[in-house]
């Protein structure tokens, strides 16, 4: 299984998740942040069939942690560089570290574009954020140990995170879990037509060309 790639739109769709999330909380370290999301993420995952982000969890040893959005994280507070017109900067540049003594507090330097957001995102977000950001670290972190966790864990530290699982883990009952299948399969054929056709998409249609 490998980290996703992600789409400019997807990019600028976890850029307005995570501004929500900090400006909601004012400040928030970034590992209550990947654990909001988290289970934001897994629980609109179960009960709509749909992710509020594409970002791929990698299972390592506090719970679960979006790839793309910890390296974004990692430049904005200066414990990493990306190279020029990375497309990370378009959350690094978004957030900031306070303090550099305390990298790790995160703050906003932008409020979201809220047009990004349904309202069954910030349905759970909100409910992730009012349950999980007072919970101290330990709690949280085994709280985070679900079953997608424990099955990427046991294969690797740092494995990409089974997107079934998290939906099963977050409470998806048998026919969400066949309809998140066929979607997935969807998606894959997509991806060849992609590869192996001259194909111009919209988020809506495909048109050969």
């Amino acid at each position: 299984m490998k980290i996703k790639e992600l789409t400019i739109d997807e990019m600028l769709k976890l850029k307005a998740v995570v501004l929500y999330v900090i400006n909601k909380c004012d400040e928030i370290d970034y590992f209550h942040l990947f654990k909001i999301l988290y289970f934001a993420d897994r629980a609109h995952y179960a009960k709509y069939g749909r992710r509020i982000i594409q970002d791929t969890f990698c299972a390592l040893p506090k719970g679960p942690v979006p790839s793309v959005l910890f390296d974004a994280i990692k430049v904005a507070t200066k414990q990493a560089t990306a190279v020029n017109n990375s497309p990370l900067s378009i959350i690094s540049n978004s957030i900031e570290s306070p303090d550099s003594a305390y990298y790790f507090i995160l703050s906003a330097k932008e409020l979201p574009d809220m047009e990004e957001l349904s309202q069954s995102d910030i349905d759970c977000l909100d409910a992730s954020i009012k349950e999980n950001k007072n919970i101290d670290i330990d709690t949280l972190s085994t709280k985070s140990h679900d079953e997608a966790w424990e099955n990427a864990w046991e294969k690797q530290k740092a494995h990409p995170m089974d997107a079934i699982l998290m939906a099963k883990a977050g409470g998806a009952n048998e026919s969400m879990i066949e309809y998140i299948k066929e979607n997935l399969l969807f998606k894959t054929w997509e991806h060849l037509l992609l590869i192996f056709y001259p194909i111009k998409k919209n988020r809506n249609l495909f048109y050969l060309i």
